[in-house]
């Protein structure tokens, strides 16, 4: 595998300072210089990667999709195409207490409310969104073929799920109090039995029935 370059390496660095420095300040409240600071370099190098402040943000709406993505597909193979294995898995490593990472969770929130400000970051925002709805289609519509769900419309269904979880995304980041503890991915894998009729409970987290 070809090493990254150096100016690869210094655009990971500036976006990973960004997502760092949103995290605890807000899209708003994150200065060039703040990300120069927080990623270890002058100012000048940010400018010379980086047109402005919104393309290093549309870089880490990127490297939040693509990590997401690839977790993902690495936690759904462990369910070996059992739909309603798969089901659980991902409900449960979206929700799941031990798998929620607060800085990318606060990231993923105010890039959301971005997404209601800006165009591009609405369409990078919508791509990454409809990949996580299609995923989870398709995972209802091989339980639906293997008869093991019921459902009419796989793609309403996963949208339902989805539009659940990010529900909770935006409760957990802002208003954590109210969430009681452990009950989201729970509520979401209740939603999703009344939602596609499983044959068969969905499995306890971390169990392989």
């Amino acid at each position: 595998m070809a090493r990254p370059s150096n100016t690869d390496e210094r655009r990971e660095q500036i976006t990973r300072a960004l997502q760092k420095v949103m995290a605890k300040n807000g899209y708003d409240g994150a200065s060039i210089a703040d990300v120069a600071s927080a990623a270890g370099l002058a100012t000048g190098l940010v400018h010379y990667h980086f047109k402005n402040k919104l393309e290093i943000l549309l870089a880490v709406v990127k490297r939040i999709a693509e990590a997401h993505d690839s977790n993902l597909a690495h936690v759904l193979e462990k369910a070996e195409g059992d739909p309603v294995r798969e089901l659980a898995a991902f409900i449960d490593f979206h929700l799941a207490l031990e798998s929620a990472d607060p800085e990318t969770l606060a990231c993923w929130i105010t890039v959301s409310g971005e997404a209601l400000r800006e165009s591009r970051v609405r369409r990078a925002f919508e791509g990454a969104m409809a990949g996580t709805v299609e995923s989870l289609a398709s995972i209802v519509r091989r339980g639906v073929e293997g008869r093991v769900f019921r459902c009419d419309d796989d793609k309403s269904a996963a949208c339902a799920l989805v539009s659940a979880i990010q529900g909770y995304f935006v409760l957990s980041a802002t208003v954590p109090s109210l969430i009681p503890r452990g009950s989201a991915a729970r509520a979401v894998r209740q939603m999703a039995t009344g939602l596609l009729s499983p044959t068969r409970p969905l499995p306890a987290p971390g169990r392989r029935s």
